[in-house]
């Protein structure tokens, strides 16, 4: 009887399973751009209302609302860039950006205390002051009297020499 191939045979077990992923990936990306288009749209109306003129309705109602204030609070409302007035003639405080809230919360300021030095250690310090003496031999080494580098030579090479003197010097 002769051996027989079958296409099956080569398939993966799980070929023909159903995947779920595919199915939501289309669905999580319309959502995104919904998302985003929606948020749009409500910067474009906020900035529209900014530029839009106070309605004369809305602005008897303010003028009639800031002789009531006192010099108090027109300080503060003056003074305040996070208040602003919208065309409705509705005073509103703008959402502070998310650095403001940080700067804001002071988790990330000095609270009255020195965070403690960290000590070099002793094997750093030792290594690179040999280094520094290593690159005064080298640098003599390969730059003329007058302090430029030789012909052919390179700040790597100087770095090289270094690298090679430090390794004798241990």
């Amino acid at each position: 009887m002769p051996f027989v191939v079958d296409r099956d045979d080569f398939r993966r077990e799980d070929f023909d399973r159903f995947d779920d992923r595919d199915r939501f990936l289309p669905d999580l990306r319309s959502r995104e751009d919904e998302e985003r288009r929606r948020r749009d749209d409500e910067q474009r109306q906020r900035e529209e209302d900014e530029r839009r003129a106070l309605d004369p309705t809305a602005e008897k109602e303010l003028v009639s609302a800031l002789k009531d204030a006192t010099p108090e609070e027109m300080r503060i409302l003056v003074n305040d860039p996070t208040l602003r007035v919208n065309s409705r003639g509705r005073i509103t405080r703008a959402r502070p950006s998310g650095r403001d809230v940080i700067r804001s919360s002071g988790q990330f300021t000095m609270q009255g205390f020195d965070l403690p030095k960290k000590k070099p250690r002793k094997k750093n310090k030792k290594h690179c002051s040999n280094l520094s003496q290593c690159l005064r031999q080298a640098n003599s080494e390969l730059r003329t009297k007058r302090g430029a580098l030789r012909k052919g030579k390179t700040q790597a090479d100087i770095m090289r020499r270094a690298q090679r003197l430090l390794r004798k010097m241990k």
